[in-house]
C-alpha cells in the first residue's frame, strides 16, 4: 500500500480536490444529457427507475445486474460518437485470473473503486492520473497446477493471445492457453468451481460473494474513511446435504453442484440459489443458515434473480428452467410459497436440451423486473426455452381485471413475442435489459453446431466467436405497449452479434450497448452503441483484437464520467472516450426502424 496515504496533508488535498470533482460528477451525470453529435443532443425522458434497497450500499453500482430489478440499465450517461482505441485511452488493473465483480462508492467525496481480481478484492482510489491501490485482501485458493504471472507478465499474455487470432491458428492458440501457468484455458471453469460469479456490496461497502459451495464476505475496518484498510475475510463452507451434484448434472452441464446465483432481500436477508434448484437463506453477517427450500419437479437454476419492496420488502423473483415464482422471504428468513401470501408460480415452455452453448433448458435469464409506476404495468420479465426463444413478460401482483389470457398458458402469462433473428435456434444466456417500456434480447447461443474446438475450455471458444467461428447474430428491441398488453417489435438487427457478454442501457443517452462484431466485418471486435428506438448505430469503440477489449462472461457497465468500465480475463479495464481517435462510423447498414423516436 503507498505509504502517501498516511500522509495526512496528502489526504487532506485528495478530499478537497478529488473529492469535489466527484461528487459534482456524481450529481450532475445522472441527469445531464448525452451527445448524440457534436451538434445534437438527446431529449430527457421521463422514466421511473427501481428502488433503492436500504440494506447495500447507496451506489450506482452495488451488484451484478446493476440493480435489485436486474434491469442491465443506468441513469449515467454514455457520450455518444464514434472512436479507436489508442494506447492512453484505457486504464488496466491486472488481474490474477478471470474476476468479475466490480464495484464502486464515495465515500465522504472521494470515488472508491472495488474489483475482485480472481482470488483478491482490491480496494482502489480512482482519480484522473488512473489507480491507486490501497488495500487487497484474499482467499485461499485451492487450484491444483496453477501458478500466479507477475502483472506484466499477464499483459504479455494478452499481446501474445492478439497475435495468435491475428493469424487465426486455432490448434497453436488453444496450445498457448494450455501451456500457461496460471490456467487460461481453464480460467472460466475455475471461477464457477473455485471462484466468485455473483456477489453484491453491502451496506457500509460490505463485500459479500458466492464462492463454488461457500460465501465470503469482507468489511471494511471503517467503513466511514475511504482510505480505510480492509478486514480479513470471513470465509465458510456450506453443508455438503444443501447440495446435490446428481441433480446439477443431469439436468445441466455442470458436472458438480454450486452456489450460483446470489442477493439480498429489501428486508435484510441474504439469499442465495444452487445450480441444483435449492433457495437458501442466511444471516449477512454471520452466514448463520435461516432456511432453505428445494424446488420440486427436478427443477434447476441457471441464473441469479431479483428482489423488490413488495410484499413489505419480502418478494424474489426466481427462474428455474421449468417455471417463475414470486416466493416470499420473511425477516426471519423462512421461505414461503404459499400463494395465499402473495407467492406464485407460473410454467412456462422450457424447450430442449441444447446439445451445446446453452447450461439446460428453459431460461438462461436472471428475472428482470419492467413497470415501478403507479401508471405503469408491473411486470416481470425473461426470455423461454423455445428454439426460437419468446420474450415473456408475467403480470407481478395482482393479474388485471383486463388482462388478455393467453391460450392454454399460466393466467400469469400477460404476453410472448417469439424473437426471430431468420435462423433454426435464436437462444439466449442473457438477461433481458429493460428501461421503461423498453426490453432489449440478444442471441448467444450458437445457431447451429460447429466443429469442433481444438481443446476443451470456454475461454477459447470466447476467443474464438467473430474470428474464426461464425459469430452469434441477434438483437432485438421491444416496447411495451399497456393498451394492447403486449409487446411491439422497436427494431431488430440479425447483421450484428453480441459476445457472451451481459449488455448495458444508458438512459440519458437512449443507448443499449453490447460487446461484438459485424456479421461482415470479422476479426474486428467493437463496443457498439445502438439507439434505443432506431436500432441506429450512434456509438462505436474500435477494439481489434485485443482481448483487453474482449468482455466474455462479464458485464458491461460504466464509471460516472460515462466511461465503459468491466472486467475481462487479464483484469479490470476503463475505456476514456475523450482520449480516443474519432472514426467514421463503421456501421454500413445504417439501419433504421420505420418507427418514430417515441418519448
Amino acid at each position: 500500500m503507498p505509504t502517501t496515504l498516511d500522509d495526512p496533508v496528502y489526504r487532506l488535498t485528495l478530499y478537497r480536490s478529488v473529492g469535489f470533482f466527484v461528487l459534482l460528477s456524481a450529481l450532475l451525470f445522472p441527469y445531464q444529457q448525452a451527445l448524440a453529435s457534436a451538434e445534437e443532443a438527446i431529449e430527457p425522458w421521463a422514466y421511473h427507475y427501481p428502488a433503492s434497497n436500504p440494506h447495500l450500499a447507496q451506489s450506482y453500482n452495488n451488484q451484478g445486474h446493476w440493480n435489485d430489478a436486474s434491469t442491465d440499465s443506468t441513469q449515467i450517461a454514455v457520450p455518444r460518437g464514434h472512436f479507436k482505441v489508442v494506447p492512453e485511452s484505457y486504464d488496466i488493473i491486472p488481474n490474477e485470473t478471470l474476476g468479475i465483480p466490480f464495484y464502486a462508492s464515495l465515500i465522504d467525496n472521494v470515488d472508491v473503486r472495488y474489483f475482485w481480481s480472481g482470488f483478491h478484492l482490491l480496494k482502489l482510489h480512482k482519480t484522473e492520473q488512473g489507480y491507486r491501490e490501497i488495500d487487497r485482501v484474499g482467499i485461499r485458493q485451492k487450484l491444483g497446477n496453477y501458478t500466479a504471472v507477475s502483472a506484466a507478465k499477464r499483459l504479455d499474455q494478452a499481446r501474445s493471445i492478439e497475435s495468435l487470432l491475428s493469424n487465426g491458428n486455432e490448434q497453436a492458440l488453444a496450445d498457448y492457453l494450455d501451456s500457461q501457468p496460471n490456467r487460461l484455458l481453464s480460467a472460466v471453469e475455475d471461477q464457477v468451481s473455485h471462484g466468485v460469479l455473483y456477489s453484491l456490496f453491502g451496506k457500509d461497502d460490505a463485500f459479500i460473494a458466492a464462492n463454488a459451495r461457500g460465501l465470503i464476505r469482507i468489511d471494511q475496518q471503517d467503513p466511514n474513511d475511504p482510505f480505510s484498510l480492509l478486514n480479513d475475510p470471513v470465509q465458510v463452507n456450506l453443508p455438503k446435504t444443501l447440495f446435490d451434484d446428481q441433480r446439477a448434472a443431469r439436468n445441466t452441464f455442470f458436472p458438480k453442484d454450486t452456489v450460483f446465483g446470489l442477493s439480498m432481500t429489501f428486508n435484510g436477508v441474504l439469499v442465495i440459489n444452487t445450480v441444483s434448484g435449492r433457495l437458501i437463506t442466511l444471516n449477512p453477517k454471520t452466514f448463520e443458515i435461516l432456511d432453505s427450500l428445494l424446488l420440486d419437479n427436478d427443477e434447476v437454476i441457471s441464473n441469479s434473480f431479483s428482489t423488490s419492496p413488495e410484499l413489505d420488502g419480502q418478494a424474489i423473483y426466481v427462474a428455474s428452467n421449468k417455471a417463475l415464482y414470486r416466493l416470499r422471504v420473511t425477516p426471519e428468513g423462512q421461505i414461503i410459497d404459499d400463494e395465499q401470501t402473495g407467492a406464485w408460480r407460473a410454467t412456462y415452455t422450457s424447450g430442449r436440451r441444447m446439445p451445446y452453448g446453452k447450461i439446460s433448458t428453459g431460461t438462461g435469464a436472471t428475472p428482470t423486473l419492467m413497470g415501478f409506476g403507479d401508471d405503469e404495468d408491473q411486470l416481470v420479465v425473461i426470455t423461454d426455452g423455445s428454439d426460437a426463444m419468446q420474450l415473456l413478460a408475467f403480470w407481478r401482483n395482482q393479474i388485471p381485471s383486463n388482462a388478455k389470457p393467453i391460450a392454454g398458458q399460466h393466467p400469469r402469462l400477460a404476453a410472448a413475442r417469439t424473437v426471430n433473428f431468420g435462423q433454426e435456434i435464436s437462444q439466449s444466456e442473457q438477461s433481458v435489459v429493460t428501461a421503461g417500456p423498453y426490453a432489449f434480447v440478444v442471441s448467444s447461443v450458437p445457431q447451429r453446431k460447429m466443429k469442433p474446438l481444438p481443446a476443451q475450455g470456454s475461454y477459447l471458444r470466447g476467443l474464438l466467436i467473430g474470428v474464426t467461428r461464425e459469430p452469434i447474430m441477434g438483437l432485438a428491441m421491444y416496447r411495451w405497449d399497456s393498451s394492447q398488453q403486449n409487446w411491439a417489435e422497436q427494431w431488430l438487427r440479425n447483421d450484428v452479434g453480441s459476445l457472451a457478454t451481459v449488455p448495458m442501457l444508458s438512459i440519458p443517452s437512449r443507448q443499449v450497448i453490447i460487446n461484438g462484431y459485424f456479421k461482415e466485418r470479422l476479426k474486428e471486435s467493437f463496443h457498439l452503441g445502438f439507439d434505443i428506438d432506431t436500432g441506429e448505430l450512434v456509438m462505436s469503440i474500435a477494439g481489434g483484437l485485443n482481448p483487453l477489449f474482449n468482455g466474455t462472461f462479464t458485464g458491461l457497465k460504466c464509471d460516472p464520467e460515462g466511461n465503459l468500465w468491466y472486467s475481462m480475463m487479464f483484469g479490470l479495464v476503463t475505456l476514456k472516450t475523450d482520449k480516443m481517435e474519432r472514426v467514421e462510423n463503421p456501421d454500413t447498414t445504417l439501419k433504421k426502424s420505420a418507427q418514430p423516436r417515441q418519448k
